[in-house]
């Protein structure tokens, strides 16, 4: 009875803490309580021996995550560069679309500008992650597994996509001379 006592008085003040916190606070607020509530689920299925369950719910879930965390941390280093390229071809587009919508008071004729920026030769390496020696066969064999990974029909996108092209294109052409 104490323990529901404690718990309504915890819950009382913690949904007049966030009531009036500033909106910027809110979202932190929300994810301490949670984290404290799973917390005192916890402790709470500890003291009645009720636990195990959840424990080897953990168990299962622990590893996946770990998993997933480093297969994405992995292939963020060279898919950073990628998404942020694509967003800046964004805004430029939107930019762009916004201008027309003003109007052209220039009378001249309106050039397209290149959708892609220019690939290099470290950053196509870095892309299909192969070192400078590589052979067509690695090249080839990156780029499959690559094209595989973040194709358009798979759940991927158009510009990936390319790039992944691309980047062989360019070191397959770069190989033969």
């Amino acid at each position: 009875m104490i323990l529901l006592i404690a718990v309504g008085i915890f819950a009382w003040l913690a949904i007049q803490k966030f009531k009036y916190s500033p909106p910027e606070q809110r979202r932190k607020l929300l994810i301490q309580y949670v984290l404290i509530a799973l917390a005192l689920a916890a402790v709470l299925l500890a003291v009645t021996g009720r636990l195990h369950w959840v424990g080897a719910a953990v168990a299962v879930v622990l590893p996946i995550v770990n998993r997933l965390w480093r297969t994405f941390g992995r292939h963020l280093p060279w898919i950073a560069p990628l998404i942020a390229k694509h967003a800046q071809a964004r805004a430029q587009k939107q930019q762009e679309k916004a201008n027309g919508e003003q109007g052209d008071t220039g009378g001249g004729k309106k050039t397209k500008p290149d959708p892609e920026p220019p690939l290099t030769v470290a950053e196509a390496r870095r892309i299909l992650s192969v070192s400078a020696n590589a052979s067509r066969e690695e090249i080839i064999g990156a780029h499959r597994k690559l094209i595989q990974k973040f194709h358009p029909d798979r759940g991927g996108n158009d510009y990936l996509a390319s790039r992944i092209n691309a980047a062989k294109a360019l070191l397959l052409k770069q190989l033969g001379e």
